[in-house]
C-alpha cells in the first residue's frame, strides 16, 4: 500500500499543486472511471449493444473496443442506441469521482468520454466552466477560450452524445480522429496552447494495453519531460507496463481510492480545491441540461416560465434573438459571437443562481 504522506508524496503532492495552481497539469479522464456499482460503464454498453443490436454489428475486437458495423444505416442505429443508452444509465453512475476531480483548480479537463458527465457533476454542484468537443472528420473545430482556475475548460476528444456522428466507436472513426489531430483542423488553439505548457498530467480511468491509448498519449504529451501520474487499478501487460514507464515516464498508482482520497485533503491544504453548493434542485439541473446541449433558446423559453425569472428571461431573449441575427446576416465573426454567445450562457446560468 502506498504510503501517500511519505515525504516522497509531500515532495510530488507540492509538485502537482503548484502545477495545478500555474495551470499547468492536466487532468485526463478515461471511460473506467465511469461504475455502476463495480462495472465500467463502458461494459455494461458493450454488453447491451451486443444483445439488443446483435443484427447491426458484423463482429466487436475485444482488445480494443470498437465495433465492425454491418452497413452505414446499422452504424446509425447503433449510435442512436449509444445516445440513449448514455441518457438512461446517467442516474445511475457513481459522481463521486467525478465530483473528487472537477473540484480540482486544474485549468483543462480532457476526456475521451462521449457522455457530459463530468460537465453535469460540475453543473449540479455550481462550478463554472466550458464545455466543448472534438468534430472528427475535418469539420471545422469549435472555437475555446482560454482556460483558467475561475472557468476551467471541459472537453471531449472522443465526440459528444450532442452529435451521434461525431462519436469514436470503431476504426474508421478512430482513422478519422487520428487523422484530424495529427493535421487539419487540429486540437482548438486555446487548448493546444495548455497542452504545449502543461508540466503534469494526471489520467484517471485509462486502459493503457490499447495501443490506440499510448498513441494518443504521444500526440497529447509531445516529447516534453513531463510528470505522468496514472490512477491504474487494472492489470496490465507487463510489457505495455515497461512500455510506458520507460517511453513515456508515467508513474501508476494502484490505491486508486486512497490516491484520490489524499490528492482531495492535500487540495484543501493548498488552496486547490473548489467550493461547490448544495446539489442543485430538479429545475436547475433541466435548465443546465437545456445549455449543455446547446439548447439556450429551450433554456430561456423555460426560464420566462418562471415568474421571479421572467423579466431578466425576455432580456436575455432579445440578446439572443439579437446575437443569432447577426450570424445569420454574417455581421459577426466566429470568435465574437463565441464570446457573446457564452456571455449569455453565463447570464442564464447567473439568473439560475439568484432566482431558482
Amino acid at each position: 500500500m502506498t504510503d501517500f504522506k511519505s515525504p516522497e508524496w509531500d515532495r510530488k503532492f507540492r509538485s502537482i499543486f503548484a502545477d495545478i495552481k500555474q495551470g499547468k497539469c492536466v487532468v485526463l479522464v478515461g471511460p473506467e472511471i465511469l461504475k455502476i456499482g463495480s462495472i465500467s460503464l463502458r461494459q455494461v454498453l458493450r454488453d447491451q449493444l451486443l444483445s439488443t443490436n446483435a443484427d447491426d454489428i458484423a463482429h466487436y475486437y475485444e482488445r480494443d473496443g470498437f465495433f465492425l458495423f454491418r452497413d452505414k444505416i446499422a452504424k446509425e442505429d447503433v449510435e442512436r442506441e449509444v445516445v440513449l443508452f448514455y441518457q438512461d444509465h446517467q442516474p445511475e453512475v457513481d459522481e463521486s469521482p467525478l465530483l473528487n476531480l472537477v473540484r480540482l483548480r486544474a485549468h483543462v479537463f480532457l476526456s475521451i468520454n462521449p457522455d457530459s458527465f463530468l460537465s453535469d457533476v460540475a453543473f449540479k454542484y455550481g462550478i463554472k466552466h466550458r464545455f466543448a468537443y472534438f468534430q472528427h472528420g475535418g469539420t471545422a473545430v469549435q472555437d475555446v477560450e482560454p482556460p483558467s482556475a475561475d472557468m476551467p475548460l471541459f472537453y471531449n476528444l472522443f465526440g459528444s452524445l450532442q452529435r451521434d456522428d461525431s462519436l469514436v466507436l470503431d476504426y474508421d472513426d478512430l482513422f478519422r480522429l487520428l487523422s484530424s489531430l495529427l493535421g487539419a483542423p487540429g486540437l482548438p488553439n486555446h487548448l493546444a496552447l495548455s497542452l504545449q505548457q502543461a508540466k503534469h498530467f494526471l489520467f484517471v480511468g485509462f486502459d493503457f494495453d490499447k495501443w490506440y491509448s499510448q498513441l494518443i498519449l504521444r500526440i497529447l504529451s509531445g516529447e516534453k519531460a513531463i510528470r505522468k501520474f496514472a490512477v491504474d487499478h487494472t492489470e496490465k501487460n507487463e510489457n505495455t507496463t515497461t512500455f510506458l514507464v520507460k517511453q513515456f515516464g508515467i508513474e501508476f498508482i494502484k490505491d486508486e481510492a486512497l490516491f484520490l482520497e489524499a490528492l482531495a485533503e492535500r487540495a484543501a491544504e493548498e488552496g486547490a480545491l473548489r467550493d461547490i453548493v448544495e446539489a442543485q434542485t430538479p429545475e436547475v439541473v433541466r435548465l443546465t441540461h437545456y445549455l449543455q446541449n446547446g439548447d439556450v433558446l429551450g433554456a430561456l423559453n423555460h426560464l420566462k416560465t418562471n415568474a421571479k425569472a421572467q423579466s431578466d428571461a425576455t432580456i436575455l431573449l432579445a440578446r439572443y434573438h439579437e446575437l443569432k441575427d447577426r450570424e445569420t446576416r454574417k455581421t459577426i465573426d466566429s470568435s465574437d459571437y463565441s464570446v457573446e454567445y457564452n456571455r449569455i450562457v453565463d447570464a442564464i446560468l447567473e439568473t439560475i443562481k439568484i432566482h431558482l
